[in-house]
C-alpha cells in the first residue's frame, strides 16, 4: 500500500539524515579537538617561551650606542628563536617534545637610567624597540637603593617571588623556573668613576654582566677585586667589550695564536728536532715581541655626542703603553703614524691614545686559567711591547683634539663639563657626521720571532688583521650584543648538546682572556655587515 511505500521512504529518509548528522558532527568534534590542542600547545609554548626567557637590562640603553646595543640583542635573539622553531619542528616529527630546559627564551629587553625623558625620546627617534620597558636607576648613586632597584627588577622577571616567602616545594619549582637575567652596562663614559658598583651589585645578585668600559684603572679594580667573588657566585662576567676595546683584543689574541703557529711549524719542526724528547724542539719556542692597535673612525661614527665627550677626556689621560715589558705612560695625542685600514679606508693618520687593550693584551694575554678549550700555546708570559693609536675624520678634527690638551687637564677631565661642551656641539657633530661618514676600522699588527735554547732570535714575523665597518654604533652594538648573549648561553646553556660546556668560565675576564670557542663565536658575529674581515690567516 501507499502508505506502507511512503513510511519506508520516511524511515529511509531519516537513516540518511541521521548519518549525515553524525558524520557532520564528528568532523566538527575533530576540528574543534584540533583547534583546542593547537591553541593549547600554543600557550605551552608561550608559556616556556616566558619561563627561559632571557631578561636583559641594558644600562645607559637610551644612548645612541646603548639603543644599538638592545637592537641587536633583539635581532640576534629572534635569530635564536628561529633557528630553535626549527630545531623542535623537526623534533616533533618523530615525537612531542617539551623544550628543552636550559633553552634560551626570547630576549626581554629593559632599559635603564636616570631619565624617563631619554627613554621616551629613545622611543620616539625609534632607537630602541615600542616594546623595552624603562627602568628608574643611577649606577653613580647610591649603592643600597641601587641593589634594590636591581632586586626589585630580578623578582619581577617571569613573576619571580623571594624563596623566604615561599614552601620547600614552591622553593623547588621557583629554583627550576628561575628567570635568567643579564646586565649589560652601557652608560658611559666611564673615565672619572672609580669603583664598579654596578658589576659588585650584579654579582651579589648572582646576575651575569658585560660593560663597555674603557677606563684601565676602574676595569682593573672590577678584575682584582671581584673576579674571586664571581667565581664563588659561579657568575661569568666580561668587561671592556664592544667593538674596542673589545674585539680589537679577539683580534690581537687571534693574531698571536696564529703567528705562533705558524713559527712552530716553520722552525720548531725542522729535522734537528723532529725525534721524539729532543731537547731542541723543548728548548724552542715562539714568542710575541709586540702587538700595535691602530684605529680609525670617520667623524662620531654616528655614535653621538658621547664618544666625543670621551674623546675630551681620554686627552687628559695620559697613554698606557708597553715597552720592553714594563708599563710605560705616554703624552696623549703624541708619536703620529700613517697606518693603512685596507681596501675602502685607505691610509690614515693616527696618534697615541689610551685604550684599556694595551695593558688588558700585555698582561693578561697567555694567562692560561679561562683558556679551558685553547690548545697549548708557548708564547711568553708578557707581550714587551704595546701601543694603541686612535684617528679620525675630517683631518682637521685630530688637529682640534691635539689642540685641547692647551685645557686644564682638571677641565678635560671633567665629565660634566666634557659632556655639556659636547652636547652644545651636536648640530656640527650631525653635520660633519654626515659630511664624512661612520666608517670604523681596526687594524692590529702582532709581531714575533722563534727563541732558540741559546738565546738567540730568528724568523721575525708580522701578522695583520683588519675589521671594518661602514657605521661604528651599528658595529658597537653588534659587538657588545655578542659578548652579552655569549655571557648568558655560559651562564644558562643554549639548549644545544654542543654546546653544554660553558664558553665563558664563571669569574671577571677581559675580552683577551677568553678561550677559542668564544673568541670564534663572538668573531662570527661580528663578521655581518664587515667590508674589510681579514684575520690574518
Amino acid at each position: 500500500p501507499s502508505w506502507q511505500r511512503n513510511t519506508s521512504t520516511d524511515i529511509s529518509r531519516h537513516h540518511r539524515h541521521h548519518s549525515t548528522m553524525k558524520i557532520l558532527f564528528q568532523e566538527c568534534y575533530c576540528k574543534t579537538t584540533a583547534l583546542i590542542i593547537a591553541l593549547s600547545t600554543v600557550i605551552i609554548i608561550n608559556s616556556n617561551n616566558a619561563a627561559h626567557a632571557l631578561n636583559v637590562l641594558v644600562v645607559g640603553g637610551s644612548g645612541r650606542v646603548g639603543g644599538s646595543t638592545v637592537r641587536w640583542i633583539k635581532t640576534l635573539s629572534d635569530r635564536q628563536q628561529e633557528q630553535h622553531h626549527h630545531h623542535h619542528q623537526q623534533q616533533q616529527q618523530q615525537q612531542q617534545s617539551q623544550i628543552e630546559l636550559d633553552t634560551l627564551g626570547p630576549a626581554i629587553i629593559t632599559v635603564g637610567g636616570r631619565r624617563r625623558e631619554s627613554y621616551e625620546a629613545a622611543l620616539r627617534n625609534n632607537v630602541i624597540p615600542p616594546e623595552v620597558e624603562f627602568l628608574s636607576l643611577d649606577v653613580d648613586g647610591d649603592g643600597i637603593l641601587l641593589k634594590q632597584t636591581l632586586q626589585q627588577w630580578q623578582s619581577s622577571c617571569n613573576g619571580y617571588d623571594d624563596e623566604n616567602r615561599q614552601s620547600q616545594q614552591q622553593q623547588r619549582q621557583q629554583q627550576h623556573n628561575k628567570p635568567k637575567c643579564l646586565v649589560v652596562h652601557t652608560g658611559g663614559p666611564f673615565q672619572g668613576r672609580t669603583k664598579p658598583t654596578l658589576l659588585s651589585t650584579c654579582l651579589s645578585l648572582s646576575i651575569p654582566y658585560v660593560d663597555v668600559c674603557d677606563e684601565w684603572e676602574l676595569a682593573e679594580t672590577s678584575k682584582s677585586k671581584l673576579h674571586s667573588m664571581a667565581r664563588e657566585k659561579n657568575v661569568p662576567c666580561i668587561i671592556s667589550c664592544g667593538i674596542w676595546p673589545g674585539v680589537s683584543a679577539l683580534m690581537a689574541k687571534e693574531g698571536a695564536e696564529s703567528l705562533a703557529s705558524k713559527l712552530r711549524s716553520s722552525y720548531c719542526n725542522d729535522e734537528e728536532g723532529t725525534a721524539a724528547g729532543d731537547e731542541s724542539t723543548k728548548e724552542t719556542k715562539a714568542e710575541i715581541e709586540s702587538i700595535d692597535y691602530s684605529f680609525f673612525t670617520a667623524g662620531t661614527g654616528n655614535a653621538g655626542p658621547t664618544i666625543v665627550s670621551a674623546t675630551f677626556l681620554l686627552l687628559a689621560t695620559p697613554v698606557i703603553t708597553f715597552l720592553n715589558g714594563r708599563r710605560a705612560d705616554k703624552e696623549p695625542w703624541t708619536e703620529m703614524k700613517q697606518i693603512d685600514f685596507g681596501k675602502g679606508v685607505g691610509d690614515r693618520l693616527v696618534w697615541l691614545l689610551d685604550n684599556p687593550d694595551v695593558p688588558s693584551t700585555a698582561l693578561y694575554l697567555n694567562c692560561r686559567h679561562q683558556h679551558n678549550d685553547d690548545d697549548g700555546d708557548d708564547t711568553a708570559n708578557v707581550v714587551p711591547n704595546v701601543s694603541s693609536r686612535f684617528g679620525t675624520a675630517p683631518l682637521v678634527w685630530n688637529y682640534l683634539f691635539g689642540g685641547m690638551k692647551v685645557l686644564p687637564r682638571s677641565l678635560l677631565y671633567n665629565r660634566n663639563a666634557m659632556q655639556a661642551f659636547a652636547l652644545f656641539s651636536e648640530p656640527i657633530i650631525r653635520l660633519v657626521d654626515r659630511l664624512v661618514g661612520a666608517t670604523n676600522a681596526m687594524r692590529v699588527d702582532v709581531t714575533g720571532c722563534v727563541v732558540r735554547r741559546d738565546g738567540t732570535k730568528e724568523g721575525r714575523e708580522t701578522v695583520t688583521l683588519r675589521v671594518a665597518h661602514d657605521d661604528l654604533e651599528m658595529c658597537v652594538g653588534l659587538a657588545t650584543a655578542a659578548f652579552a648573549l655569549e655571557v648568558a648561553r655560559s651562564m644558562y646553556g643554549s639548549g644545544s648538546e654542543d654546546d653544554a660546556t660553558p664558553t665563558v668560565l664563571p669569574g671577571v675576564f677581559f675580552p683577551v682572556e677568553l678561550g677559542k670557542r668564544a673568541r670564534e663565536n663572538i668573531l662570527e658575529v661580528v663578521k655581518e655587515d664587515a667590508f674589510v674581515y681579514e684575520l690574518g690567516k
